[in-house]
């Protein structure tokens, strides 16, 4: 039993549920020996944690999610934070969601939220703790005020399927539920279309301060009839240097690859220099305004 006890402690951060060690067969009474010598201490209305173990924020995450038996899970910017998604990476508060007629005893300091459309299909676990899965957590930001578009798109560059994204968004919309609709919308400007435009904004705006040029978007390219080559996403006109966004969805296949290609070739002949801006790109837009620099030192020379 001692053995077990103690992975339970190693397991969890340093801490068991009351009802936890019950199962292990710890009576109250042997639990208030352990209490009364100082081997355990209480962390929370019911939870136990080894004295001596490390205080940290994911162990306070834990002692949330232990506080009951059944769905009690890290909600919110905490989930986002245990998901490691980006602009969550700092959060200190604790909030959990569970269903609507459970109830959570913790410390004050934890937000509680109750819902009816949590379910078993909600749950993933992160390093020991019980928290909503990517899609029901970039929903419930969306529901709690926070502004979920950073975290999606470090889902989206870390790989999550937008199908799968979206099935979930789906599922959790109903009459009342706020947060699947905006996350609908802001998955559906990342995938099948361009970048959002207010990426190339701050693209622009750091090129315009780094290079002292102007920038234009949607800048159309034609060839010597007058025919429209390509519609550049953003263009320094007067260097004839195009930065293009590019998609998976539209880059799939081995036609898209060749028309692609072609299409370059064509504006290249133009005297047109391109430089490709990608999701993975969004984490590395020292580098992306290199390229822009080269492209404008070739086109001056």
């Amino acid at each position: 039993m001692h053995a077990e006890i103690n992975h339970l402690f190693r397991t969890q951060h340093g801490l068991a549920a009351d009802r936890q060690l019950r199962s292990l067969g710890v009576s109250w009474e042997e639990q208030r020996t352990q209490l009364r010598r100082g081997t355990w201490c209480r962390f929370s209305p019911a939870v136990i944690a080894l004295a001596g173990s490390a205080a940290s924020w994911k162990q306070r995450a834990m002692a949330a999610s232990l506080g009951t038996s059944g769905l009690v899970l890290l909600d919110g910017a905490a989930a986002a934070r245990l998901h490691g998604l980006d602009g969550y990476e700092r959060h200190e508060g604790i909030a959990v969601i569970a269903p609507h007629d459970r109830s959570v005893p913790c410390n004050d300091d934890v937000v509680v939220t109750h819902s009816r459309r949590l379910s078993a299909r909600d749950r993933h676990v992160v390093d020991a703790v019980a928290v909503t899965t990517l899609p029901v957590t970039l929903v419930r930001l969306a529901a709690l005020g926070f502004d979920p578009s950073q975290a999606l798109d470090s889902a989206l560059r870390r790989g999550a399927s937008p199908v799968w994204l979206r099935q979930h968004f789906e599922r959790w919309r109903g009459p009342g539920v706020s947060g699947p609709t905006t996350c609908i919308q802001l998955l559906a400007e990342r995938v099948g279309h361009r970048l959002p435009r207010s990426w190339f904004q701050r693209l622009a705006q750091r090129a315009l301060h780094e290079l002292g040029i102007t920038t234009v978007e949607e800048w159309p390219v034609r060839d010597e009839q007058g025919s429209l080559v390509a519609e550049l996403d953003l263009a320094i006109v007067e260097c004839r240097v195009g930065v293009e966004c590019q998609s998976i969805e539209y880059h799939a296949s081995a036609a898209d690859v060749a028309r692609d290609i072609r299409r370059k070739r064509r504006l290249r002949r133009l005297g047109w220099d391109i430089v490709e801006l990608w999701w993975t790109d969004l984490d590395r837009m020292d580098d992306v305004i290199a390229d822009l620099r080269a492209a404008v030192v070739r086109a001056t020379r």
